[in-house]
């Protein structure tokens, strides 16, 4: 009787699983950053979403090539130029610009690819005709782009946020993340995870900087487009971005990125990794028939080749022509290689595939997420030159798992670099360290798309999340941190102090003026 009943409960589940699947459901997907190593993620969960039968409409600046036609993609290709055009954190970082000028600039430029990506006119055409449309739930970048949350609230569906590397320190506040600024910084602050005292100010400044200057200032601007578009009913930034139901970060805690979270955030990591596909014959045989084996070169999908100052890339050229090693350079503008045989430059290179060849010594990178999951599943050891944003804490995250060194630009020169390289490739435990810990990201339950993929159903299923929600998130910062409970014992502990000493002053003032001893001192004065 009891496996009859188990054998039952077997069946429905199989039953209701396939019917979920088979139903599909329609989901509205906004990806906005102009950046191919952010799509690629999102990429990912697209096409195995695609697999269990959902529908997606989905708007992007770097459309996929498929042939599933349960995908509709706006394309906001032109997205990339404006950033090209307006923004170079390459140049910027060369000349010594401090992190509050690159963030402005990246925030001129947000607001202006936002606007861009907005006049779309199937965009348009999809906000005009919201009542003939149906979602069942909004899947959207979620950084601090306010404007494109409004869908969820246009078309009354959950909303789930999704991100390619940690979020925001808003983000996690949001949704009731643990985020002390000092224990988990920003993901643009150039110190380590254990800063000293003036940088812990720097960084407690900054946050009151952002929270209750930069961000205001900014959904200003975001409230003004959502007027223009949504109209003037629609809810303002702030209630916007608490709308979320549920946050996916796609970073790993086995890397290092450990935080208290809530039942209504998952960490990720891995999202957009592949298992290794055969290189092309020829490049296969350039790596196979390397000597003594190859170093990888890449900085990265943002950081554009022409934007390397002529000083840096002689620094690149003179160190990697003093190796005995082979240099694979992933670099789109023209370098001088004269006096060079062992170095091979290309656009483009198949960097997943790459780096699983075992003839790959290292992996020189600028540090982004992507670029630092893809080798440390191939266990590749790394040097990183970081240049900004999250790829500050990820050289700090690198070097203290003891996969590699990080040299910061103002430290690059031919020595530092030479030294590096030398030393990650030469000493065996960056190796060993790296295989450890490819070991410990894939010893887990479920893989990080299907557990993804598991989350958005369910809350596809459950029309949302709300039971999942941390209320108290909402909570003001003097009630969370107890300020004015704090402050209501000092208070207190101010008004007894001030009694106590009110009263030692009378009764002194007593005894001086008052007392028993005055009137014998008194009569003894004048007996003398």
């Amino acid at each position: 009787m009891l496996t009859k009943r188990v054998l039952g409960s077997v069946v429905l589940f199989v039953l209701v699983t396939v019917a979920s699947v088979s139903d599909g459901a329609r989901i509205l997907a906004i990806f906005p950053a102009p950046a191919k190593s952010h799509q690629i993620v999102f990429q990912s969960l697209m096409r195995g979403l695609l697999e269990r039968g959902h529908s997606i409409v989905m708007m992007t600046p770097d459309p996929f090539v498929t042939d599933n036609p349960n995908i509709t993609q706006i394309n906001w290709n032109y997205a990339h130029k404006i950033v090209e055009e307006n923004f170079d954190v390459a140049k910027l970082r060369q000349q010594n610009c401090n992190s509050l000028d690159i963030a402005m600039g990246l925030l001129k430029v947000t607001e202006r690819f936002i606007r861009a990506e907005l006049a779309h006119p199937e965009v348009q055409a999809l906000i005009r005709n919201a009542n003939d449309e149906h979602f069942d739930v909004l899947i959207v970048e979620y950084f601090q782009m306010t404007p494109f949350f409004a869908f969820a609230e246009l078309f009354n569906v959950p909303m789930i946020g999704v991100t390619s590397i940690d979020s925001i320190s808003m983000a996690h506040q949001v949704i009731g993340n643990v985020m002390n600024v000092v224990a988990h910084q920003e993901m643009n602050h150039k110190f380590s995870s254990n800063p000293n005292f003036f940088q812990r100010i720097e960084a407690v400044v900054t946050k009151i900087f952002i929270d209750y200057y930069l961000i205001p200032r900014e959904f200003v601007k975001y409230d003004r487009i959502i007027e223009q578009n949504f109209g003037g009913n629609m809810s303002k930034s702030v209630e916007l971005m608490h709308r979320i139901d549920f946050l996916m970060t796609n970073v790993d805690p086995t890397m290092g990125f450990i935080r208290p979270i809530v039942p209504q955030a998952i960490q990720l990591g891995f999202l957009h990794v592949k298992p290794p596909k055969p290189l092309p014959q020829e490049l296969q045989q350039y790596i196979d028939g390397s000597r003594h084996g190859v170093i990888y070169f890449s900085l990265g999908t943002l950081i554009r080749s022409d934007s390397i100052n002529q000083k840096n890339l002689k620094i690149f050229v003179d160190t990697f022509k003093s190796l005995k090693y082979d240099i694979l350079w992933k670099c789109d503008s023209e370098v001088d290689l004269n006096g060079t045989s062992n170095i091979r430059i290309s656009k483009w290179f198949p960097q997943q595939d790459v780096l699983a060849h075992p003839n790959v010594k290292l992996f020189v990178t600028q540090g982004g997420q992507q670029s630092m999951e893809e080798a440390v599943d191939r266990q590749v050891p790394m040097v990183v030159i970081p240049f900004n944003f999250d790829q500050f804490g990820n050289g700090d995250k690198i070097v203290e798992r003891g996969i590699g060194k990080s040299i910061w630009m103002e430290n690059l020169s031919t020595d530092s670099l030479l030294s590096a390289i030398v030393e990650v490739i030469g000493n065996k435990k960056y190796k060993r360290n790296i295989e450890r810990l490819s070991k410990l990201v894939r010893d887990q339950p479920m893989q990080p798309l299907d557990k993804a993929i598991w989350w958005t159903e369910y809350i596809i299923r459950n029309k949302g999340a709300s039971h999942l929600r941390y209320k108290q998130a909402r909570m003001p910062a003097w009630q969370y941190h107890y300020y004015d409970v704090v402050a209501t014992l000092l208070a207190a502990a101010l008004v007894i102090v001030a009694l106590i000493a009110y009263v030692v002053k009378r009764l002194l003032s007593y005894l001086l003026l008052r007392g028993p001893w005055l009137a014998a001192l008194r009569v003894k004065q004048k007996a003398l």
